[in-house]
């Protein structure tokens, strides 16, 4: 006896029998791959039954499969390859692969792909998390149909075809972060905002932003950020730590380097050396459609010279543009329009006004006394976490460093921790802070007992 369940097998909406147990299994109808659950009797005649139908099964995809590729040899649809000749980009060279047996596999497979995926959406929204399709099903097969001189270099060619077998592992789809992650980061949000009392105003942005989309149960959107205030304020280290509440991947890109538009998305294919750009990579080739995207010194950016560091800004920071941008050097159009944009910089006149109006800017000011000892509590606690087998730091010692930049208060207690690890201890001493900061506080602060 067999109950046939019409749902997955990971929603079962009914009690399992005694004596019965649940097994997932694929059955191939009307040429698709479709799979539904069995609730079977838990014995090892209906396993080897299971291992004889798995292997029938392979066998009708594979002839379906063949049947496949010789009907498509044999009447090569004009339509399909104009298609195909829209979806790829131009080339010089007369010759094409678009309707090589390789091109027909590989459209064969990324769409069956595409369809499996698709009908375990509505289940994974169930779970919390929202799926969108950040490219076209079909788009990877641009990466197997370049042609022509700029394409020669059998390295550009190797690497376009693992570009292509990792876009196919990863399908078409990433993730959002959706409704029921939105207590915990609101949660998290709250803790930051005690942590890091002088960025409260933007925390308090962000939190509002997540309550509304609360309110329509939708997914957050935010709009791009920029940070702006004096060096070592901790515009940095409060963006890692606001992508660590929110739980998403951050990446970051910073201009202070000799960085040009390339570095973003992608740089010519006629170069040896071109790569793809960062915005490609955090989301084409990660697992989240809505990662945060660190931009660095903003205003140190090259806006002078032909190759204008910020010119992708332009169409990566308008929603509506950014649906539809292109890496130059994979030739794949994607979706960046669910990207978290945070921008730094110590002054505004240096960023051309195009780019300002595009962000919501925050003027941030040095922490006053009492907000430096919470930032610095934070900074000792996460440099803390990653000495593990240490003792917690004495609130003393986080007294001492509460005068320094996050940056430099990192620096001093990596070398107080490193200083204690030399002398046998697992517990710090003021001493093992480096001498140049003791002696900046001077000998009457650094002995005072009011610091307990």
């Amino acid at each position: 006896m067999a109950f046939l369940l019409p749902t997955s097998p990971g929603f079962v909406d009914t009690d399992i029998p005694c004596g019965y147990t649940l097994r997932p299994i694929q059955v191939f109808d009307k040429a698709r791959l479709k799979k539904i659950g069995l609730i079977l009797p838990d014995n090892d005649d209906i396993d080897q039954w299971l291992l004889q139908h798995a292997e029938r099964v392979k066998t009708q995809v594979a002839q379906f499969e063949l049947a496949e590729q010789e009907r498509l040899s044999t009447q090569k649809p004009a339509g399909e390859a104009r298609a195909l000749s829209r979806s790829t980009p131009t080339s010089n060279s007369s010759q094409t692969t678009s309707s090589s047996p390789a091109i027909r596999d590989a459209r064969l497979v990324l769409k069956r792909e595409y369809e499996d995926v698709s009908e375990c959406l509505s289940q994974l929204e169930q779970s919390g998390v929202s799926q969108v399709q950040v490219y076209a099903w079909d788009e990877p097969i641009k990466l197997l149909a370049h042609t022509g001189p700029s394409t020669s270099d059998r390295h550009l060619s190797a690497r376009d075809k693992d570009l292509y077998e990792r876009l196919k592992d990863l399908g078409a789809f990433r993730t959002l972060r959706h409704r029921w992650t939105y207590a915990a980061t609101l949660d998290a949000l709250g803790e930051l905002g005690l942590q890091q009392p002088h960025f409260r105003e933007v925390i308090d942005f962000v939190r509002a932003r997540i309550v509304l989309a609360r309110e329509v149960a939708s997914p957050v959107a935010l709009p791009p950020i920029l940070l702006v205030g004096p060096p070592g304020v901790g515009k940095t280290h409060f963006t890692l730590a606001l992508a660590k509440a929110m739980e998403r991947p951050i990446e970051r890109h910073s201009f202070d380097a000799d960085y040009t538009g390339s570095a973003l998305m992608g740089s010519d294919r006629h170069w040896g050396n071109t790569k793809t750009g960062r915005v490609f990579n955090a989301i084409c080739l990660g697992e989240s459609a809505d990662p945060i995207i660190l931009l660095d010194e903003l205003d140190k950016a090259d806006v002078v010279s032909r190759s204008n560091a910020l010119g992708p800004l332009h169409s990566l920071l308008e929603p509506l543009t950014a649906r539809d941008v292109v890496d130059i050097s994979a030739g794949i159009r994607f979706d960046a329009s669910h990207v978290f944009w945070i921008a730094t910089a110590n002054e505004l006149r240096h960023i051309p006004k195009p780019i300002q109006s595009r962000f919501r800017i925050f003027n941030l000011q040095a922490p006053t006394a009492g907000q430096a000892l919470d930032l610095a509590r934070a900074v000792t606690g996460s440099v803390h976490k990653r000495f593990p087998t240490f003792e917690v730091p004495h609130r003393h010692l986080v007294t001492l460093v509460a005068h320094l930049t996050p940056r430099e208060q990192v620096q001093a207690l990596e070398q107080a921790f490193a200083a204690a690890a030399t002398n046998g201890r697992r517990h710090l001493l003021c001493q093992d802070l480096p001498a140049d900061v003791l002696q900046d506080l001077g000998d009457d602060l650094v002995k005072s007992p009011l610091f307990h």
